[in-house]
């Protein structure tokens, strides 16, 4: 950003620093997405326990989880 961008966003920020509200917003994305993995997790693994839920459903679940993972921490955090 030009010096005039970036004044421009402190002022309207309260005088954060764009890279410290990128990094807050990028840590709070990864945080919530983790919590939401280890919720679905818990609850995939409650249906499998209880034999609602196939073991190839569970393994697709993770599958995908774990591509979600990687290609959000690829995108956001690289």
């Amino acid at each position: 950003m030009t010096d005039a961008q970036t004044s421009a966003f402190k002022v309207a920020s309260g005088n954060a620093e764009p890279a410290l509200l990128n990094t807050l917003f990028i840590g709070a994305l990864i945080a919530l997405l983790i919590l939401w993995a280890g919720w679905g997790l818990v609850h995939v693994y409650r249906g499998y326990a209880a034999g609602k839920i196939q073991e190839q459903t569970m393994a697709r679940f993770v599958i995908r989880l774990v591509l979600l993972i990687v290609i959000s921490l690829y995108l956001f955090a690289g």
